[in-house]
């Protein structure tokens, strides 16, 4: 709903799966399961030939209900997030444990088991039950998380024709701005990570080469995670944007040697919210 906002979209808007995927740097999969929940939510609808499109204006008065229970349902989402990183939870879990613990309904489980599925960090058990993946509670993961960007995304500024657009930089400046204005007290967790994935992604595409990009993308699906740890900190969060805009001056005058450095200082910082 914050790609609707952010682009004006009205009521009776198609929704396509590529372009949401290509806009927000995702598979059709992930994109496939928000639509279905906004669908729940009663901000979209299916409709034959057509996919989905959008059934309220997200800036309606109308809307504001569904958006109201998408935002409980991102909460809860948050909740098991740092359950899970805190080991308040066991490995293994049943669908019931997990509906009496966080005040959901069946419908409203599957739909965040399904989303945190498609994020990797949560798995069906052959039969019965869930398992949370080991990997993204250990106490080891984040730091290693940290210290492999802290590597390759200085190395990809640094690469030998590295560039960004003129239009990429206006086009992730005006983004930015945009969110240390104002948009930081209105976005939910999620659009707060996938606003710092988006920021770093688009810059290490400019080294042109692939595996930089896959190798961060890859890492990202870990941090995601880890990104809840300290939503509540808006101050940091918009440090984090500041240093954003000035890495952002430094790309444009093309003085990569520095903005590397700069990019190495930045991800040494603590981690806020997914936004490094």
């Amino acid at each position: 709903m914050a790609l609707a906002r952010r682009e004006g979209m009205k009521a009776g808007d198609r929704l396509i799966e590529q372009r949401l995927a290509d806009a927000l740097d995702l598979s059709r999969a992930p994109i496939r399961l928000g639509l279905k929940a906004l669908e729940a939510a009663g901000l979209a609808r299916g409709e034959p030939h057509r996919g989905f499109v959008l059934a309220k204006n997200p800036t309606s008065i109308a809307a504001q209900p569904a958006l109201a229970a998408v935002r409980r349902n991102e909460q809860v989402y948050a909740t098991i997030a740092g359950d899970v990183l805190a080991t308040r939870l066991p490995a293994d879990v049943t669908e019931a444990e997990l509906m009496r613990r966080y005040d959901v309904t069946r419908a409203e489980l599957q739909r965040l088991l399904d989303r945190i599925a498609a994020e990797g960090w949560i798995a069906r058990l052959p039969g019965y039950g869930w398992r949370f993946a080991e990997t993204v509670s250990s106490p080891e993961a984040q730091a290693q998380a940290k210290a492999f960007r802290a590597v390759i995304e200085p190395a990809a500024i640094a690469q030998p024709g590295f560039a960004l657009t003129q239009e990429v930089i206006i086009r992730l400046r005006e983004r930015q701005q945009r969110v240390f204005e104002d948009e930081i007290e209105k976005m939910t967790i999620g659009e707060i990570f996938q606003s710092g994935c988006e920021f770093h992604e688009e810059i290490i595409r400019g080294a042109g080469n692939p595996f930089f990009l896959e190798a961060l993308r890859r890492v990202n699906s870990i941090r995601r995670l880890f990104a809840y740890r300290s939503f509540a900190d808006r101050d940091g969060m918009r440090r984090h944007v500041r240093e954003h805009l000035r890495l952002l001056d430094v790309l444009e005058t093309r003085r990569y040697t520095e903005a590397a450095d700069l990019m190495a200082r930045h991800l040494q910082r603590p981690l806020v919210a997914g936004l490094s």
